[in-house]
């Protein structure tokens, strides 16, 4: 199919984001990149310029109607079901959010399968629809919005601070205190876009500081391993990694925040990392944590 717009010449990128305005402009370099794009047949590319009229976009038109569809080979159990939202139990490795055009096995493409109505709400073609975020490798307790009315109303409780959670985690090392509470600032690393840091600390940061607020107490140790009870106030990207990090307890499996990783006799798939409590107004939901403390992630079948 050829799109007309126009017999003026225009680049390729710019005349998409007058066609999919659902697309971020990373996504139209995705989707030039990855050939949904074409004119004659064969792929164009990102600066090209020509006659919008020339584009065929059909094929691009197809990917965006399947991505709206999700995908319903995902299992994510549900935990807590309301009007407006579902709270879920996601499955450590399985993205919160998506992040590229083509993710396909995110929280947000299982969600698409379970309601079509989502499509209306949310109209971007890989839109967040949690009001917060768990790392891939964090398994536990999500919430998933329906409508746009009940996400905001989430983003509002996060932003108050009035949201419980709590997690358990198995760390490295062991402490004599059984008690922690750290509230060093967290920043963006200057030598690792992926990594947050503690400030002050030996490595260089990005402003700004973020206010972070972690208190960690002791339940059991394990030889080199310990589980601790995670709580937090704020939701500062990693903040539980980096903070137990710093305080010399590592997540087991953490590649990002263990410095040891690599000597590791135990180097599970993903860090050990579980959310399992979510609570709000006067509803606390809790998941099941019997598998994680028994260290049963830690060897996967």
């Amino acid at each position: 199919m050829i799109t007309p717009i126009s017999q003026e010449i225009q680049r390729v990128d710019k005349v998409l984001k007058k066609l999919f305005s659902q697309l971020t402009s990373r996504q139209i370099d995705e989707a030039i990149e990855a050939g949904l794009i074409t004119k004659e047949g064969k792929k164009v590319k990102k600066g090209e310029r020509l006659a919008p009229e020339l584009l065929e976009v059909d094929r691009l038109k197809a990917f965006l109607d399947s991505l709206r569809g999700g995908n319903p080979e995902l299992k994510v159990p549900i935990i807590h079901e309301e009007p407006g939202f579902w709270i879920v139990d996601k499955p450590a490795g399985m993205p919160s959010h998506p992040l590229s055009l083509f993710d396909r096995d995110t929280i947000t493409q299982w969600a698409f399968a379970q309601d079509k109505d989502l499509a209306k709400e949310f109209v971007e073609a890989q839109p967040t629809i949690s009001p917060h975020r768990l790392d891939t490798g964090t398994s536990g307790l999500l919430v998933v919005c329906r409508n746009q009315s009940v996400f905001q109303q989430w983003r509002e409780r996060f932003k108050q601070k009035i949201v419980h959670k709590k997690y358990l985690a198995w760390c490295w090392g062991s402490s004599e205190k059984q008690d922690w509470w750290i509230d060093t600032p967290i920043a963006h690393s200057i030598s690792n876009a992926q990594k947050m840091v503690v400030v002050p600390g030996q490595e260089k940061f990005r402003p700004p500081l973020l206010e972070a607020q972690t208190s960690a107490k002791w339940v059991r140790q394990e030889g080199e391993l310990s589980l601790w009870e995670v709580s937090c106030t704020t939701g500062v990207t990693h903040q539980v990694r980096v903070h137990l990090a710093s305080i010399g307890l590592p997540l087991v499996g953490d590649k990002l925040y263990d410095p040891f990783y690599g000597n590791r006799e135990i180097q599970p798939p993903f860090h050990q990392l579980r959310a399992i409590e979510l609570g709000w107004d006067n509803q606390l939901i809790k998941v099941d944590r019997k598998e994680f403390e028994n260290k049963k992630t830690l060897f996967p079948v």
